[in-house]
Order: C-alpha cells, then structure tokens, then sequence
C-alpha cells in the first residue's frame, strides 16, 4: 500500500485567503448599503434583502476562519486534512440563510397586516443598484476561484451572492410596482417572494454541505478519475476494483485494488506505483491523495492480461477489457474465485 499527495501550494492557498476576505469586506460594504436604504425609504422588501447581507457578512467571516484551517496540512489528530470544514462552512451558511428567510416571511406577514410605510422610493432604487452591482462583481469572483481551485465554501459564498443579486433585482421591481402604481401591497409581497428563495437556496446549500460531509459518490469525479486511469494504464494493470473517492476541500482522496502480476517483487511494485500515480494524478488542475492496494493475479485474470513473456501464463490472451467495463467500483474479491467479499458461498444443507 502506497500514497502519493500533492497538497495545496502557497500561491492556491493565497488565491482562497484573497477571496475569502474580499467576500468579508464587500459583505459588510454591501449590508451598510442596503441598511442606508432601507432607513430611507421603511421599505419591508429593502429590509428583507438587508437581512440576507447580515447572513452574508456572518458567514464571509467564517468562511475566511474555514479556508486558514482548510489550509492547515494533515497532522496527527487529523491525518486526512481539515478540508472538511469547508463543507461545514457551506453547512451553516445554508441554516443560516433558511433563519434569514423565516425572519424575513414574518416581517412580510406583519407588513400585509400593519400595512407598508414606503416612502424616497427612488433614492432607495439608486442605493440598491450601486450596491447590487459590487455584489454581483464580488460573487462571479467568488464563483471564479472557488471553481478553478476546487473550494465548496467560495463557490456556496458566490453563489449565495449572485443569488442574493437576483433577490435584490425583485426587490427593486417590486418598489417600481409601488412606484408606478400606488399600491403599498406590493412592498411586502415582493419581501414574501425573496423569503421563499432564499429559502429554496439555503436548502441546497445545506444539501450540498450534507452531501460533503456524508461522502456522498460524485459520479462525474469517478468517470473522471476511471479514464485517467484507463489513458495511464500500462501492460501489468491488469484489474481494478474497490475504487473509492471522497473529498475533503480541494483534496480528492482516491483508494483503489490493482490487479498485478504476482511475481513482481516489492521493488517492481514501488515503481510501478510512482509512474502510474504520477501519470494519472500528478497534474495542475487537482489535489490527490492516492492509496493502492496491489492485488497477485490468478490464473482467472490470463485471458484479459496481455503481459508478454508472462512466466506464469496458464491461458493464452484473448482480449483486454476497459476498467470502466471491469466496473472499478464493485467489492474488494477473493483472489481465486472472484467472488465479492462477505458473501457466504457454502451451499446450505
């Protein structure tokens, strides 16, 4: 058993600090904004849309303490990183935005019931598009980083930004309505609007958080990791099973059982792990932790190995198939019958 890692260097590490801050920074920038606009015009919508930039600058504030500690390397009490706060951060982003769009369906109920007071409507509107347009700015970055450098927190942070560009687009349609037409309904309607999406993104946040934190299979990172295993796969890979992949931050953890031929020696195995790990996983675009369990072939393996000069051979090669054929993900197996671990092949008397 064998690992190879590569873990996030300090250009990456300072690219993630750079944007967590600048979300921190625009975040309060934004939220005293909105606060300025919504003492101007007593607006229910501008105040709803005011509460989502606290969740926003609270959240900015633990996601910059989240990607310092996702950057701290592995040590004795945490021999797989810390990257897994990341999806703890995306986690409580998400409560916190489901509390923001309850707070927010209440201030709407008791504006439908008292009634709505909004007045300075169009300073309020030029406020709101000053400020939608930096936020909007500081969430594709988020997004842009978060994506290029695989970090869940700055891509849930981005995303909950554009989102939050969207509900201040409703906001500012609603005061228009008020506007035009007179009618003060249509102020904590619109506020009853953003609610139920902030809701409907607070939910997927804090899925896809669960989702992190559960180890949930991602089918496009196993098709992904198959092929490259398959482009970098010499002669001696005869069989891969029991692949498994789990993320924590940036760093994909990939722990899988290679088929080799059963009279290489130790020395032979340690090479062939370095070419083969540095040909499939070294690369710019990723973080890997790889672990290989090298199986011995049995004479099951012969039709579909094409080792030349095999001193073992028992049947002649026929024909080799893909890993992606071989299905990489099924049970670790025993050795001569192939058979899935744990299952109970005596015959029942």
């Amino acid at each position: 058993m064998t690992t190879i890692s590569r873990s996030l260097n300090r250009t990456e590490e300072n690219a993630r600090k750079r944007a967590a801050w600048l979300a921190l920074y625009g975040g309060v920038l934004v939220f005293a904004g909105k606060a300025v606009a919504y003492l101007a015009t007593d607006s229910t919508a501008i105040l709803s849309d005011a509460l989502e930039s606290i969740v926003n600058v609270v959240t900015a504030t633990f996601l910059v303490y989240s990607i310092r500690l996702a950057a701290t390397p592995a040590d004795r009490n945490h021999p797989y990183g810390h990257g897994k706060i990341e999806f703890f951060a995306a986690g409580v982003e998400g409560t916190l935005i489901v509390v923001a769009g309850a707070v927010i369906l209440v201030a709407a109920l008791q504006a439908f019931i008292l009634g709505s007071k909004v007045h300075s409507i169009d300073l309020g509107i030029q406020l709101l598009i000053g400020f939608t347009v930096i936020n909007g700015i500081i969430g594709w970055r988020l997004v842009w980083v978060g994506t290029q450098l695989n970090s869940v927190a700055l891509r849930a942070d981005g995303l909950h930004l554009l989102t939050d560009v969207l509900t201040t687009v409703g906001v500012m349609i609603g005061l228009l309505g008020v506007r035009f037409t007179g009618y003060l309904w249509i102020d904590p309607l619109a506020a009853t609007i953003v609610a139920l999406n902030i809701l409907r993104m607070g939910w997927h946040l804090s899925r896809e958080a669960v989702r992190g934190l559960m180890d949930e299979a991602d089918d496009s990172l196993l098709d992904m990791i198959i092929t490259r295993l398959e482009e970098s796969r010499v002669s001696s890979c005869i069989d891969l099973h029991s692949l498994r992949v789990w993320s924590s931050g940036a760093l994909h953890h990939v722990d899988f059982h290679l088929t080799v031929p059963r009279y290489y020696d130790a020395e032979q195995l340690h090479e062939l792990d370095e070419t083969y790990t540095e040909a499939a996983f070294t690369t710019g675009d990723s973080n890997w932790d790889v672990i290989i369990h090298f199986d011995p072939c049995r004479p099951r393996h012969c039709g579909g190995c094409e080792m030349e000069s095999c001193p073992v051979r028992s049947e002649p090669f026929a024909e080799r198939a893909s890993f992606e054929a071989l299905d990489p993900t099924r049970e670790d197996e025993s050795l001569d019958e192939g058979i899935p671990l744990g299952i109970d092949t005596r015959v029942n008397s």
